[in-house]
């Protein structure tokens, strides 16, 4: 379990000293199960939409009986009109009971035929589709900028759409049961779910929803508590969380305040009351019941070092549809407010936790603008392995998108995305020869052991593969296992081993042209989901681990077309990774040194063979150590992309 339990004295409103803040202090240990994940991302609005227009006559057919959300009005969209015809996708559709992906993107075909054993869902939460849009026909809004973090979207539910309801509704209607349910026929499969959150911002207009029954920050900081010691903290009412209701002494303060308010948004607003401070009390909203309205200083000031004071008094950037938390944790004046946002984030995704998500993406993890920062993080994962602990639960696992402090956040995460996915793919004239994929593997290393890195060719916020790089859909997929091959967390994006050229758009209807296009994708597949069992196979767990080394030729030379590397465990297993990097007949000879033949227990004297990884198949016939060692000849033709060879002992 990784736990690590820091003395923090947080009382009055001074500053804790620097090596009570956790600076100086272990950092938490890696969670080794990020290593053993193979991620598919989705976002659930376009994996299962579809055009009533495009694919076979059952797609299009099926296309106009989808039951499927609408979006809201943006009348100064040229294109609103085409976008609306697009039947968008539902947490359902993931459960349905198939393995084409013709037919849908689900579980089941993530498992069964992909072989992925974790998914990554995009925001699935209601969100801000309507308040300083960047664009008129962002018809879906942002999913990154959330109004509601404690419930996914009714609009992605079936049962709401069928009852014409979401989360606008009153009452509301939310898919929480939808998400369970994928969330459980995923474990059932032995995989595991990533929600994805953007914690250093909400959407305009936060809907407060938040755990019933915590000790809220007002309570513990007069108190002197230690809120790093989290077994003196224990509070029961997070083990279990359920979300507060219109009832209690809370909601009764409330509704003295503001009659007007029932149901939902009383419930919200006794939520808000419950954390706020004496000054925000006195001049809490009735009339505006939203975060920023009820708890100004939830939020950063203009200034952006101090808390807003008032609604309006809010720092911006470019960010128009966004407002800033406020993080800024070495503001010793206001170190109540910091611990508050620190506080309800950990509740958001403790909840989820308890319902069952294995961990979360966290984008955009540090920002010098809001003062989000490692050490933050450091608490909340800390604080979530400890409950997750108190339920019995696995360790979550935590995927970093991170920018600003790559080494500090590679020392709280598990995973980070830190920039492989530009570095591979080269869309800046890098000549993509043999020297240069070595290089790049060697530099996403550079957080070892502390963290995994996901190695991605593409993800929501790059452009597809095959775009600007020189790769087709079979070369990019070669390249793609590149990473496969190594001590990482591989990722796919939806649509990726389908050969999707199209870069779907996050904010507005879109869908998957691949999944309805004339010619068969399903080679393609297979080949992905040959490299991801090939990946899996404990037999070549070498795959996974951190030796490797990349194969001098026999002559000394530079073979550029070819990237040829040995691979071993601690425990004696033995790879060698060939990959054709591009379409060409390719054979060259490479050699094993003295010292590489050392670390990977090779005997010149015993014979060996060579089996295909994917296949099975035995390549070639038995010889001796030192004969292999001597000349390691690799051929491989045009079409063929890779092959990954376990080194057995003859029999």
């Amino acid at each position: 379990m990784r736990v690590t339990i820091l003395v923090l004295a947080l009382t009055g409103c001074a500053p804790p000293p620097a090596a009570e803040s956790g600076e100086g202090l272990d950092y938490n240990e890696l969670n080794a199960a990020a290593g053993d994940l193979v991620l598919y991302e989705l976002q659930a609005r376009s994996a299962n939409a579809c055009h009533p227009d495009d694919g076979s006559p059952a797609q299009r057919a099926a296309c106009a009986a989808k039951i499927a959300p609408t979006v809201r009005a943006q009348p100064s969209c040229a294109i609103d009109a085409e976008l609306r015809r697009i039947a968008l996708g539902t947490l359902d559709d993931l459960l349905d009971d198939t393995a084409d992906p013709k037919q849908a993107i689900t579980i089941r075909y993530l498992d069964e035929r992909l072989g992925a054993n974790g998914v990554w869902l995009m925001p699935l939460f209601p969100d801000n589709d309507r308040w300083s849009l960047p664009d008129a026909c962002d018809n879906l809004g942002s999913p990154y900028a959330v109004r509601d973090y404690l419930h996914a979207a009714g609009s992605l539910s079936r049962a709401c759409i069928a009852a014409g309801r979401d989360e606008e509704s009153d009452p509301p209607c939310f898919a929480d049961d939808v998400l369970d349910r994928v969330i459980a026929e995923a474990h059932r499969r032995g995989m595991k779910v990533l929600l994805d959150v953007a914690l250093n911002h909400f959407g305009h207009n936060y809907l407060f929803s938040d755990t019933a029954g915590h000790r809220a920050v007002r309570d513990r900081l007069p108190a002197g508590e230690n809120l790093w010691d989290f077994g003196a903290t224990f509070d029961a009412a997070l083990v279990h969380p359920v979300i507060a209701g219109a009832t209690g002494a809370d909601a009764d303060a409330v509704h003295a305040r503001c009659p007007q308010l029932s149901g939902a948004p009383l419930a919200r607003a006794a939520a808000a009351w419950h954390e706020a401070f004496d000054w925000e009390r006195a001049s809490f909203a009735c009339d505006a019941p939203s975060l920023e309205y009820q708890l100004p200083a939830f939020y950063l000031g203009r200034d952006a070092w101090n808390p807003s004071s008032a609604p309006g008094d809010n720092f911006s950037n470019n960010w128009v549809d966004v407002k800033f938390l406020y993080h800024q944790e070495s503001n010793g004046a206001h170190a109540w407010e910091f611990a508050r946002v620190r506080e309800y984030l950990f509740r958001v995704l403790n909840h989820w936790l308890a319902r069952g998500a294995d961990g979360f993406r966290l984008d955009h993890t540090t920002d010098w603008n809001s003062g989000m920062a490692p050490n933050e993080w450091k608490y909340i994962t800390s604080k979530l392995d400890y409950y997750a602990w108190r339920r019995g639960q696995p360790r979550p696992i935590f995927l970093a998108e991170e920018f600003g402090d790559q080494l500090g956040m590679s020392r709280v995460s598990d995973i980070m995305t830190e920039g492989y996915v530009g570095d591979l793919t080269g869309r800046n004239g890098q000549n993509k020869d043999s020297g240069f994929v070595a290089g790049v593997l060697a530099n996403s290393q550079r957080f070892a052991p502390h963290t995994f890195v996901m190695t991605a060719l593409e993800t929501h916020d790059e452009k597809r593969l095959t775009d600007g790089t020189g790769f087709d859909e079979w070369t990019g997929a070669g390249f793609w296992g590149l990473g496969a091959t190594m001590w990482s967390t591989p990722m796919l994006l939806s649509g990726q081993e389908l050969g999707e050229g199209w870069q779907l758009s996050f904010r507005r209807s879109d869908y998957l042209r691949s999944r309805f296009a004339a010619d068969d994708r399903g080679a393609l597949v297979d080949f992905y989901a040959a490299m991801i069992r090939a990946r899996k196979d404990p037999r070549n767990r070498a795959l996974k681990s951190r030796n490797w080394r990349t194969l001098p030729t026999r002559d000394g030379s530079y073979e550029p077309r070819l990237y040829v590397a040995a691979k071993w465990s601690d425990d004696g297993n033995v790879l060698f990774v060939a990959h054709n990097l591009w379409e060409q007949d390719v054979a060259q000879s490479y050699y094993l040194p003295a010292d590489l033949a050392q670390s990977i227990a090779l005997d010149e004297s015993r014979n060996y063979r060579l089996v295909d990884a994917i296949s099975g198949a035995q390549l070639g016939d038995c010889r001796r150590g030192a004969l292999l060692a001597w000349n390691f000849y690799v051929a491989m033709g045009a079409a063929t992309r890779l092959q990954w060879m376990r080194l057995e002992i003859c029999p």
